[in-house]
């Protein structure tokens, strides 16, 4: 039986390549259950394709594909929005126009179904351990099955204010955690903080091409989370 779960989308450019995450592997989430490590990598190659499909109705033609693998203790989905369909385009256009206007509501789910589980008692609790998920879609839907569940960034829609603290304040809390452990990061890790770091400069980059210097003192003394993560960033150049 095809059961759901909420995700939250992390990322998503405007070629239609996104980022989203399924679960925390050791957390007990919102419908009581736990996973195993590789709940969703048990196939061959560590990974699983799954079809991106407009509100879990397969009678609608897909509008791409996602795959799904694990890294540490969460399981991804690597999102690919086929913009050469129309239902792709539109999909694309309705996720900019959502973060654009007003406060973000689009949630999201993804379709499974159990191949093997067990219970475990924690507690007073009894606890549904998933040990192997058959993903089969991910879907956009007017709401998830869990709590939080949005499109958290797609390039191309414009950052209002408010959409800043917890992308400031992640940057610190991870630039901390690197202190303390400099192997913390993975190798697919270093390259998207790179591309952050080549994002973040180019804010600061003036139309002659030359950094703002000013701009980057100002951003220095008014966020030290921000001042943080910006002193890390030298190190991303080796």
């Amino acid at each position: 039986m095809l059961q759901t779960k909420s995700m939250t989308i992390k990322a998503m450019d405007e070629s239609g390549k996104g980022l989203a995450e399924l679960a925390t592997l050791s957390a007990v989430d919102n419908d009581g259950d736990t996973y195993d490590r590789g709940a969703f990598a048990w196939k061959a190659g560590g990974h699983q394709w799954a079809m991106m499909m407009p509100a879990h109705d397969r009678r609608k033609m897909p509008f791409g594909k996602a795959r799904v693998y694990e890294e540490g203790d969460t399981a991804f989905a690597e999102l690919n929005l086929n913009l050469k369909t129309e239902a792709g385009r539109e999909w694309h256009q309705a996720l900019l126009f959502d973060l654009e206007t007003g406060d973000p509501v689009q949630e999201w789910s993804y379709g499974y179904n159990i191949v093997d589980m067990d219970y475990r008692v924690s507690g007073n609790s009894r606890v549904r351990v998933l040990k192997k998920l058959d993903v089969d879609e991910v879907s956009p839907v007017l709401r998830g099955a869990g709590i939080g569940t949005r499109t958290i960034a797609i390039k191309g829609a414009k950052l209002r204010d408010e959409h800043f603290a917890s992308l400031i304040g992640g940057l610190g809390e991870m630039a901390s955690a690197i202190d303390e452990d400099p192997n913390a990061v993975s190798a697919s890790g270093l390259k998207q903080l790179r591309e952050i770091h080549d994002a973040i400069g180019r804010v600061f980059t003036g139309a002659d091409g030359e950094v703002d210097e000013a701009a980057v003192k100002e951003a220095l003394g008014r966020d030290t989370a921000l001042s943080h993560f910006l002193q890390y960033r030298q190190t991303l150049r080796r």
